[in-house]
C-alpha cells in the first residue's frame, strides 16, 4: 500500500473511534436527563415529603394564617436529580479537581451543566404548569441547578 493511502486509512481509523466515542459519550449523557415525573399530577394522591422543610418552619414561629392577599416575593423550588445524574454530577466534579484526569479543569458552561445533570424539559414544563395553575407566577427556570 502507498504511504499515502496508508495515512488516508489511519485518518479513516482515528475518525471512525472518534466518532464511536463521541456518540458512546453522547448515548451516556442522553440517558442521564430522563423525565422523573411519568404520571399525571393525582390531587387526591399527595405523599408528604420528610426532611425537606427548613428548621425555621415550627409550631414556636407560626404566627398564623396571612391574608389571602398577601404575595410572596421570591420562592424556590429545587427538582431533585435521578440518583445516576447524582453520581455522574459527583464523579464530573471528582474528575475536574484530579490533575490525572483526562477532565481536568475541563469546566463545563451552564448550558452542559442543564444538558447533562438538570431536569428534563418536560419535567419543567408539568411543575411549572402545575405551580402557575394554582396561582403562582414563574418567573425564570436554572436548569443547571434544577431550580425553578
Amino acid at each position: 500500500m502507498p504511504r499515502k493511502a496508508g495515512v488516508w486509512v489511519a485518518l479513516a481509523g482515528l475518525l471512525a473511534i472518534v466518532l464511536v466515542c463521541s456518540v458512546a459519550t453522547s448515548a451516556q449523557t442522553a440517558g442521564l436527563q430522563q423525565r422523573l415525573i411519568t404520571q399525571s399530577i393525582d390531587e387526591h394522591n399527595l405523599v408528604k415529603l420528610a426532611g425537606n422543610t427548613r428548621p425555621e418552619v415550627s409550631d414556636a414561629n407560626d404566627r398564623g394564617p396571612v391574608s389571602d392577599d398577601l404575595q410572596l416575593q421570591h420562592m424556590y423550588l429545587l427538582l431533585n436529580r435521578s440518583p445516576e445524574q447524582e453520581q455522574a454530577a459527583e464523579d464530573l466534579v471528582n474528575q475536574l479537581h484530579d490533575e490525572i484526569s483526562p477532565s481536568y479543569h475541563k469546566w463545563l458552561t451552564s448550558d452542559e451543566v442543564a444538558a447533562r445533570f438538570g431536569p428534563a424539559e418536560e419535567d419543567v414544563t408539568v411543575v411549572t404548569s402545575w405551580l402557575e395553575t394554582h396561582g403562582f407566577t414563574v418567573h425564570g427556570v436554572y436548569r443547571e441547578n434544577g431550580v425553578i
